[in-house]
């Protein structure tokens, strides 16, 4: 039996996550305040007795992120949830649970990594829930950022959306069931995958103006495996053979379900749109279900709301300012957002939000034994998928539990009961903490010796620096 290794610490010197608790915790948490500042002003600026009210209670939170800070530079002890909180802020009791059964009590300086990161946004939610205005009960105090950097994206967003436009009549023409139209779909699958796995933080291989003879070309096909050079772990292959399974059996009868489990908004929500449009207009999937969070989490991670918010910015001609509505930018734009809005509303693409996606739990929970923060009924849900996407590098952190397994660690080792329940899962993530499972043997040696010749003394945080990303594949069913 294998054993279990405990989980990153914020006290693990030399860690990437003792970093984030030394040093990022604290900026977040003044450009919070920053943020915030902003919003009072433009509120003050408003009038109004409601304006004042709100003023006020928003000067007051501003005050308790400037006392929560510093408990995290003083390196304090976690404090329990009180009942009131637990009340207005919908706190799950597994937060409290864990600190009463947690010896010794943990400090910003000493605790699970995982737990006290989760624990940091629980914190920051409840400021603003705890004040009575409406104004505040619904904030997002992250949304600033993410709209700025959504909107710093305009060349990639564009960019991809007349690469849309360009394939997306000829795609759909494309037969599953044929031989030769299923390795052209393959190629594209692999593409739409790594434009959701990197999001923005690539050059996406695809060329504007490309054709379907374009990407078959000899030099479509050096472009991909260029930018495949940096994913380290990759199981596509594995996760073409799941879909076009069970696509080409829908083709007389029955349905492909793609779930996605969130990461970030703004761009990365853009490229996993782009990527459920792609399995709806194939036909690859009937339908995918988007996961998002039910409170501001991680700084930019997907709401609700954040989905109505992309489809507005880009039809905003101000908010992208691609030229009239004849330019071929603004026409791809807007059929992009025609067609995401016209699968939402046929219900071929569909959002949810859970509160088990913002407890402290990782996901060795999505299991029916977890009948009490919602893991169960996670659980249930997820069997439904054909495939489940978990998006970005908290998923990943939370599939593996954030714990010190060894590098080379089976994928199926280190996520547990998803290896054998039911649930079949593909994880993108591009690399951005200390976890890192699934290398074949002497990788790591080398990526570190990569690494630490321009970073000294940090050779094993190649697998923090959002360079490499990994694919990786588990067939649950």
């Amino acid at each position: 039996m294998t054993q279990i290794p405990g989980r990153f610490l914020t006290s693990d010197i030399g860690t990437f996550g003792e970093f984030t608790a030394s040093t990022r915790w604290p900026i977040i948490l003044q450009n919070a305040v920053d943020d915030l500042h902003a919003e009072v002003e433009r509120l003050g600026k408003a009038g109004g007795a409601a304006g004042a009210a709100a003023v006020a209670q928003g000067n007051l939170i501003k005050e308790q992120i400037v006392q929560f800070r510093q408990e995290v530079i003083d390196k304090v002890p976690l404090r329990n949830f009180t009942p009131e909180e637990c009340a207005i802020a919908s706190v799950p009791g597994s937060f409290n649970e864990y600190l009463d059964n947690a010896s010794p009590r943990p400090t910003w300086a000493e605790a699970e990594w995982l737990f006290a990161e989760v624990y940091l946004y629980r914190r920051l939610n409840v400021l603003f829930r705890s004040q009575p205005a409406a104004h505040w009960q619904t904030f997002d105090i992250f949304n600033a950022l993410k709209q700025s950097t959504f909107k710093a994206s305009y060349f990639g967003v564009t960019e991809l959306a007349l690469r849309y436009k360009n394939l997306v009549a000829d795609v759909a023409r494309l037969d599953k069931t044929s031989g030769a139209d299923q390795q052209l779909l393959q190629i594209l699958f692999k593409e739409f995958v790594e434009i959701s796995l990197w999001g923005n933080a690539t050059d996406l291989s695809l060329l504007t103006n490309a054709t379907l003879e374009d990407i078959k070309s000899i030099q479509g096909a050096k472009a991909r495996e260029e930018s495949e050079s940096k994913i380290v772990v990759n199981d596509t292959a594995r996760a073409w053979e799941t879909i076009i399974a069970s696509a080409t059996a829908t083709a007389t009868g029955g349905s492909t379900r793609v779930d996605f489990v969130l990461d970030n908004s703004g761009f990365e929500l853009y490229a996993d749109l782009m990527l459920a449009a792609f399995l709806l207009q194939t036909k690859l999937a009937t339908k995918c279900v988007f996961h998002a969070k039910d409170m501001p989490y991680m700084v930019s991670d997907v709401m609700l709301k954040d989905f109505d918010t992309l489809l507005q910015d880009l039809r905003d001609r101000e908010f992208f300012p691609s030229g009239a509505a004849s330019t071929p930018e603004s026409q791809a734009l807007d059929l992009f957002a025609d067609d995401i809005a016209q699968f939402n509303k046929s219900g071929a693409l569909t959002f949810q939000a859970d509160s088990f996606w913002t407890t402290d739990l990782d996901y060795w929970n999505i299991d029916a034994a977890e009948t009490k923060y919602h893991g169960a009924q996670v659980h249930a849900e997820l069997q439904k998928a054909d495939l489940v996407i978990f998006k970005g590098d908290l998923n990943y952190r939370k599939l593996t539990g954030d714990r010190k397994w060894a590098r080379t660690t089976p994928w199926t080792t280190a996520i547990g009961p998803l290896a054998h329940n039911g649930v079949t899962t593909l994880s993108l993530r591009t690399c951005k903490a200390d976890v890192q499972v699934a290398l074949p043997q002497g990788l790591d040696e080398e990526l570190c010796a990569l690494w630490e010749k321009d970073h000294p003394g940090q050779g094993s945080w190649w697998c923090s620096s959002g360079k490499w990303a990994v694919i990786c594949f588990a067939d649950s069913k």
